[in-house]
């Protein structure tokens, strides 16, 4: 009986505690576990799309130069007397960077002279004869035929004088080229030959260049020479240089350098100071029209494309697949299909992308 009354308390025991935890729990009012879950939304930055310039870049290279710069040659032939100049010196306009040895320049110039001073007294005195028979001629004391005798020996010899010191001038003038001068300031920047070497009219013998104007000249293609004119200004890097940026000025384009070869430019660097010699790279822009142009940040990999999140009027983002252009400067340029065609004024998310799936609640960030 005992047994009995105690498995009766154990099993009433359990059944009231099943009736406890069965019973559904009401929450009470107020209570957290009352109100709906708030919608998540993430921060995010953006910007306004906007109607830009398209720039399409070329880069090109080149060898700076001297604007100023000349090849000296000789216009007789001789040996070569002396070379007071060295590689890298420094001259000024009119200075003797080399004398050559002609035996027969000098004399020949000498030659000349004087047949022209012999000449030119010869028509000084024949001119004071033609005054003396003109005076005569008008008194009547000399004949037509002695005036006109006189008049044209005086006539010749004019002509023969004036001959005479044209060949003088030019003896000379041959004779001076015995001396190669500067033409201007600048450095000695090649010597193509020595004491001693015997040298022909035209040939090489040094080279002389300012370095105070440099310019560069580079080919490029006829896409860039039907695009700039003269007067364009070009960006121009010195990859050497602590300060690696120019501005260089289109000052010559030509269409071409021979025939069947591309076109080529010269940049020069007025006011700017650039060392000849140097390695640099231009920068040539073409404007292509106008496009949307957003930062690399508003990308995000879709497969084998890309998408840019579009925030709407419910601070909602639309994934818009897109096509990937020109890279600019600050950015890449973009476009969509035409059924999601983008326009003007609607914010992209650049800030915060790399978070959002397509329909996500976002908070616009100032």
């Amino acid at each position: 009986m005992k047994q009995f009354l105690l498995i009766w308390m154990v099993l009433s025991a359990g059944l009231t505690a099943c009736s406890e935890t069965s019973e559904p729990s009401v929450p009470a009012v107020g209570r957290a576990s009352e109100v709906a879950p708030q919608a998540k939304f993430l921060p995010v930055r953006v910007v306004e799309l906007v109607h830009e310039p398209v720039l399409e870049s070329r880069v090109f290279a080149g060898t700076t130069r001297a604007v100023n710069r000349a090849i000296m040659r000789s216009q007789i032939a001789g040996r070569v007397a002396s070379l007071p100049v060295t590689l890298g010196k420094k001259v000024q306009s009119g200075d003797v960077l080399l004398e050559l040895y002609n035996p027969e320049a000098n004399p020949a110039a000498q030659s000349a002279e004087r047949q022209w001073r012999r000449l030119e007294s010869q028509q000084t005195q024949r001119q004071r004869d033609f005054d003396r028979i003109s005076l005569l001629y008008d008194k009547g004391t000399a004949s037509l035929q002695e005036f006109e005798q006189v008049r044209t020996d005086l006539d010749a010899l004019t002509d023969a004088t004036l001959s005479a010191k044209k060949q003088f001038n030019r003896a000379q003038q041959l004779n001076m080229e015995r001396w190669i001068t500067a033409p201007f300031a600048g450095v000695v920047t090649t010597i193509d030959t020595d004491i001693g070497e015997v040298v022909s009219p035209g040939q090489a013998l040094l080279g002389i260049a300012d370095p105070a104007q440099t310019e560069v000249e580079m080919v490029i293609n006829d896409d860039i020479a039907t695009n700039v004119k003269v007067g364009d200004s070009v960006s121009v890097m010195l990859p050497f240089e602590q300060n690696s940026e120019r501005q260089g000025i289109v000052t010559e384009i030509s269409p071409f350098r021979e025939r069947g070869a591309l076109p080529s430019i010269v940049l020069a660097f007025p006011d700017q100071e650039v060392r000849p010699g140097i390695a640099v790279h231009a920068r040539f822009e073409i404007n292509r029209g106008d496009g949307f142009k957003v930062p690399m940040s508003a990308l995000v990999r879709n497969g084998e494309g890309a998408v840019i999140y579009r925030v709407n009027s419910t601070h909602k983002v639309e994934a818009v697949p897109v096509n990937m252009g020109l890279m600019q400067a600050d950015g890449i340029v973009i476009s969509a299909a035409e059924e999601l065609s983008l326009n003007a004024g609607e914010e992209i998310v650049v800030a915060g992308s790399h978070r959002l799936f397509d329909g996500a609640n976002v908070e616009v960030l100032p």
